[in-house]
């Protein structure tokens, strides 16, 4: 005897059982290709955690991670991110990855970087609701505060503050030196290359 089930109990039933695999796909499965690197990825895409993660030379910390999981069906990629702690060690966030899409979003907290950038010896960043969008590989939208803190021993300030903008593709931080006159530039590129220009005066 043949059971026939209605076309939309049949979607139905299919749907269910795609967000079900989702639900339960290990986190370490899903960050493949986000770039983010950790030592150690643990939980499922609902709930789970980062120990020492990294992006390039941001150093994330051990972090709170859930993936939004309705966007993977339509091939997007959305990370939230949290780092808890106290008010200065704080991080909160989103990433976002596509084909043709990687973004991050409202981005708040301090990041250490391991690597300083040339002539801007960078320590840490500070963001502040920062989101910066690339899409085929061209910036369209850069916004927020990031204030960059330096190392001691040069004739610059402590810390360099800067509006990111879209300029030609690239991401552009102007960060301008008080009482010189002259600015130094830091440009991001959608292959996370990265450049440092200076007019100093």
């Amino acid at each position: 005897m043949r059971i026939r089930l209605p076309i939309r109990r049949v979607v139905l039933f299919a749907a269910l059982f795609v967000l079900a695999l989702i639900a339960f796909l290990p986190l370490r499965l899903v960050l493949a290709g986000s770039g983010i690197a950790a030592r150690e990825a643990s939980g499922s895409v609902w709930s789970g955690a980062l120990k020492e993660a990294r992006i390039g030379p941001a150093v994330l910390g051990d972090l709170q991670v859930r993936v939004a999981p309705l966007p993977l069906l339509t091939g997007r990629l959305r990370i939230g991110l949290s780092r808890p702690g106290g008010a200065a060690d704080r991080l909160s966030g989103a990433l976002i990855v596509s084909r043709n899409r990687r973004a991050i979003e409202n981005v708040t907290g301090l990041v250490p970087l391991e690597t300083s950038l040339s002539a801007l010896p960078v320590t840490s960043v500070e963001l502040t609701d920062v989101t910066v969008r690339f899409r085929d590989g061209q910036c369209d939208q850069a916004e927020g505060m990031v204030r960059a803190n330096l190392a001691g021993g040069t004739t610059l300030p402590a810390s360099l503050s800067a509006t990111p903008r879209c300029d030609r593709g690239a991401v552009s931080l102007p960060f301008a030196v008080g009482g010189t006159g002259g600015r130094i530039e830091l440009r991001i590129s959608g292959d996370g290359r990265w450049e440092v220009r200076s007019d100093g005066r």
